[in-house]
């Protein structure tokens, strides 16, 4: 089963760092032990497991037996066609051959190697590989008695653990991608993707690979066409990048965490004092695995990716399968010490082992041992379940919830769940509640806060921002006005930057006569300026009759009534032939034969109908 951050599997039970235990009496298994008792150990562990089979006289491959104290015999069957045919063939997720079935195989058959597994075959496949191929650098952590692991890319800088905060906080971040000209990043706040920006530009070799750059510095300059555009191309690349960069430095500035995939040596140009960030800048990590082309949907599937959570088993099966890893792993390095004293001498293994203790002491002599005075918790009567409880009813707006679960302490105990109300931080930016509930935009929440539970509106987290610096809607903020309003000597306002209402305007007489005078003003250019495009309506309503009778009259009834006009002694009205409009004698028109027309449109629909 898959895990992430935002599982609800997380907020029932206690997170707790893995601490691997010695199950045997015996002092040189103890020992073992301690080597593992760190999350890098055990991650080195995990990856040294996929590189031995259970019998480590086999190849893990073919499933062959194998001489390992052999070179010569190693050496022949990693190149022989037997071996690399079924590392293809492993790549595919196709099963092995041995090695009768080889000797009958062709190698022009490519039906065996490009047909796919069954569905079941593959799923099997993968679960195997999720539980083998376990990259380095994972956080490892005890929920319910089982073994999960994060990787330790998503811990803040100021944290070496998985803790509860770990998953209840938003991952915010910004995600930086970057490969052949492909440029994609996002910046994510409050589990949203809030800014967001991808191009492309020509800066790669078709067909070789590599920037343009690149190829400079180890050939020379190229004098191509597509070389100089490509070059042009990747400066003007960086600059774009590092326009974008500047552009976010408020975001930059803010997250805790940025991922950047890319080749080493593009790594310097997202190093921009002005955009905030720089080089050796300890919130910069590495995508800890392999990404595609860099566009939105890559950025969106790299930020759920990151949140995954691997499952190990059972904590005392999990200690059992170190123990024997470690014993086994011994025994190899046993191994080939005893193949190399053959190959290289005896030496004196009192003498290494001395050594060895003189260069661990030298690496943890500047080490000082420092007293750690223990916190005491401010609210000792308030136990885990119950604040997570409250933390969740309070992210829910659930405000009947959370008076209720108030109700069930004690009433001796009651102020500490108000000050625990008040008062509580949490990660990453040690915010209170209420600058949670501002930044939710949860009204009701914000509202039994300020009023019911007094929370203090002017503290500020580390960033040095108060919850009204958080509100992102014009309800939320109204909120807080309204607040001041009701309370206007309860806090010294101008810390908590919540603006004043404004204050409602007192008039003179004489300035509100000249404020009704300008206001019948208005009405009265409003009345005329209905009753003139009344007329005007009036006047096109009756020119589009006109035009619409007069399309219908025939040719012959037409000029009987041009001849009327002349005969009445009015001016003859010179109309589009085709839909009728009244034509200005200083407006341009068309002309055919003897008709004419308001635009070219009338001219060929005419031609079109009389043809």
């Amino acid at each position: 089963m898959k895990y992430n951050l935002k599982s609800l599997e997380w907020l029932e039970g206690s997170i707790e760092k893995l601490q691997l235990q010695s199950t045997s009496k015996n002092q040189e298994e103890e020992d073992i032990q301690e080597d593992a008792e760190n999350d890098e150990s055990v991650s080195l562990l995990l990856e040294w497991k996929m590189r031995i089979s259970t019998d480590s006289d086999k190849c893990t491959t073919c499933e062959c037996d194998i001489d390992f104290d052999d070179r010569n015999a190693i050496v022949e069957h990693y190149k022989s066609a037997w071996h690399r045919t079924n590392l293809r063939r492993k790549n595919l997720k196709i099963s092995v051959m041995n090695e009768e079935e080889f000797e009958n195989y062709d190698e022009n058959d490519e039906q065996l190697l490009t047909s796919k597994p069954s569905e079941n075959e593959s799923e099997d496949e993968e679960q195997e590989i999720d539980e083998c191929l376990l990259p380095s650098g994972r956080s490892f952590f005890v929920h319910n008695k089982n073994v999960f692991s994060v990787s330790k890319a998503i811990l803040h800088v100021d944290e070496k653990n998985v803790s509860f905060s770990t998953f209840t906080r938003p991952f915010d971040c910004v995600i930086i991608l970057f490969n052949g000209g492909h440029f994609a990043a996002g910046v994510f706040e409050n589990d949203r993707l809030v800014l967001h920006k991808s191009f492309h530009r020509y800066v790669a070799r078709a067909k070789q690979g590599g920037v343009q750059s690149q190829y400079d510095s180890s050939h020379g300059n190229a004098k191509s066409a597509g070389a100089a555009l490509r070059r042009y191309n990747e400066a003007k690349m960086k600059e774009e990048i590092q326009q974008i960069m500047r552009s976010w430095k408020e975001k930059l500035l803010k997250t805790r965490l940025i991922f950047i995939r890319c080749a080493s040596y593009q790594k310097a140009v997202f190093f921009d004092a002005e955009a905030g960030i720089l080089r050796g800048d300890e919130r910069i990590r590495s995508v800890p695995f392999e990404t595609k082309r860099p566009n939105i949907e890559e950025i969106h599937a790299t930020w759920n990716r990151l949140q995954w959570v691997e499952e190990h088993g059972e904590l005392n099966e999990f200690r059992e399968q170190m123990s024997a890893l470690n014993e086994r792993k011994k025994k190899v390095q046993q191994k080939f010490e005893k193949k190399a004293r053959k190959q290289f001498g005896d030496w004196d293994e009192k003498k290494e082992k001395e050594r060895k203790k003189r260069e661990e002491e030298r690496k943890t002599d500047h080490v000082k041992v420092r007293v750690v005075e223990q916190k005491i918790d401010r609210w000792p009567e308030l136990n885990d379940e119950w604040r997570k409880q409250a933390y969740n009813l309070i992210r829910l707006d659930d405000v009947d919830g959370i008076r209720k679960h108030i109700q069930t302490i004690n009433e001796m105990h009651r102020e500490q769940v108000m000050d625990y109300l008040r008062n509580a931080r949490f990660s990453p930016n040690s915010s209170t509640f209420l600058h949670i509930v501002a930044a939710k935009e949860l009204l009701n929440m914000l509202k039994f806060l300020l009023n019911e539970i007094s929370c203090d509106p002017t503290s500020k987290d580390e960033t040095g921002r108060p919850p009204y610096s958080l509100s992102a809607s014009k309800q939320t903020k109204n909120v807080f006005i309204d607040f001041r309003v009701e309370n206007p000597e309860k806090y010294t306002w101008t810390r908590t930057h919540i603006p004043e209402p404004a204050k409602p305007v007192i008039l003179s007489v004489e300035e509100e006569l000249r404020q009704s005078e300008k206001k019948k003003e208005k009405k009265m250019k409003q009345k005329e300026n209905a009753k003139i495009r009344k007329e005007e309506e009036k006047k096109e309503e009756q020119e589009r009759i006109e035009r619409e009778r007069w399309a219908k009259l025939s040719e012959r009834e037409k000029r009987a009534e041009a001849c009327e006009r002349r005969l009445a002694g009015l001016p003859p009205i010179s109309r589009c032939q085709q839909c009728g409009l009244v034509l200005a004698a200083d407006s341009p028109s068309f002309q055919y034969s003897h008709f004419k027309f308001c635009s070219t449109q009338c001219v060929a629909l005419h031609r079109k109908n009389n043809p």
